[in-house]
């Protein structure tokens, strides 16, 4: 009876430990949700809602209440949507049925004048400085994004029209359309180091960081010039369609995309061999692009015909099209928060489209004909050039 006694005894403990082991070493799984609001506390739907890398995003119910299951650990949500800033990012781990985020509509915080005509603008995104090319004072300014504070008016070439920053040194590349030249600006004394002979009237510019090459679309030439960023010496030219016009590049693929105005098309470069590797037509006056690497998608505006063309890379194939009716000039996109931004010169405004429905969500009234724009992903902000009044418009 006393050996009975023990063996059940030893079997208990045996089961006892066998669960405690069980629940430290099997990962148990649990439910999220919430609610996503503006702070009137209206529901916003079609918000996407994350959880990290190793899960799918759910979207809010008409409501604005979204509900996720099967989570383990320790995970990290946020929420996004096009047109929106919201709270910052929770971290949890486990179950809970209040995990809500707040969202403010995204406006026109502030305005920079900064000389006449300004064009293109690129940002520094390490330390938030913003660069724009003056073109009617052959210049470009630097300002602080945080304060907006004018930093320097550095000289350049000939009507500077596009300007691109280069992580690798530091650096920012400006074309110069009337002076036929590429100027280097040192990022750190904001002194230009360099003047670079490229084709006739440049125009667009883009960085490669991964191979650390420059791009410039000579739009007289029919060319595209590249740079090698280590020793800032062209070392090859490409012959593009008519009248190219901007140039963007995908540095996880090396693929470089090339809009030709004069032909209504776009020319796909393989950026490892420099050859033209396919031609795809889009809309009529195509004069600026926007790549999403999440999504392979890359976005052409069409200026002549108001439109947006939807170029697949995969398939380098028109897989949409996005008609805004509009006198439409340049274009950027926020991967991270699902917006188009579209500048229109005829309502002085920028355009904000959903990326997943393709549907204008608003329009903001900016400055006098708006032209280039520029998003700093990492801080969620929009800087317009507008054109016509001298000012870069902020939206935070």
């Amino acid at each position: 009876m006393n050996n009975i006694f023990w063996y059940i005894l030893a079997a208990l403990l045996a089961l006892g430990v066998g669960l405690l082991g069980w629940m430290y070493l099997v990962p148990h799984t649990y439910a999220l949700s919430g609610y996503v609001m503006n702070f009137e506390g209206a529901p916003i739907p079609n918000a996407k809602v994350s959880f990290g890398q190793n899960y799918s995003s759910v979207l809010t119910d008409s409501s604005g209440y979204w509900k996720k299951m099967d989570l383990s650990g320790k995970i990290r949500v946020n929420v996004s949507e096009a047109g929106f800033r919201f709270t910052p990012d929770i971290v949890v781990q486990g179950p809970r049925d209040n995990v809500d985020f707040f969202g403010l509509q995204q406006r026109v915080t502030g305005m920079i004048l900064v000389g006449r005509e300004p064009k293109n603008i690129a940002i520094d995104e390490k330390v938030n400085i913003v660069f724009v090319t003056i073109s009617g004072e052959n210049s470009v300014v630097a300002f602080n994004g945080d304060t907006g504070d004018i930093l320097k008016k550095i000289n350049v070439g000939l009507s500077p029209w596009g300007i691109a920053f280069n992580p690798n040194n530091d650096e920012i590349y400006v074309s110069n359309f009337g002076g036929n030249t590429v100027s280097v600006i040192d990022g750190k004394t904001f002194n230009v180091i360099k003047e670079i002979k490229v084709g006739n009237e440049p125009l667009g510019i883009c960085v490669d960081s991964t191979t650390d090459r420059i791009y410039v679309t000579n739009n007289f030439d029919n060319t595209v010039s590249i740079i090698d960023g280590q020793t800032d010496k062209v070392i090859g030219t490409v012959n593009v369609g008519k009248s190219p016009s901007a140039i963007i590049v995908n540095e996880k693929t090396d693929m470089v995309y090339v809009a030709n105005s004069g032909s209504d098309t776009v020319s796909v470069i393989n950026g490892g061999t420099n050859l033209v590797v396919a031609s795809v037509s889009v809309g009529s006056n195509p004069t600026s692009m926007a790549l999403d690497q999440n999504e392979n998608m890359i976005y052409v505006v069409n200026s002549s015909d108001g439109s947006v063309s939807i170029l697949n890379e995969n398939s380098n194939e028109i897989v949409g099209t996005i008609s805004l009716d509009h006198s439409i000039e340049n274009i950027a996109v926020n991967p991270s928060v699902g917006a188009i931004y579209v500048t229109d010169s005829q309502m002085n405004a920028v355009i904000f489209v959903d990326e997943k429905n393709r549907e204008t969500v608003k329009s903001l009234t900016v400055g006098t004909d708006p032209l280039g724009i520029s998003v700093d992903v990492q801080r969620n902000e929009i800087y317009v050039a507008n054109y016509g009044n001298g000012t870069v418009s902020i939206i935070r």
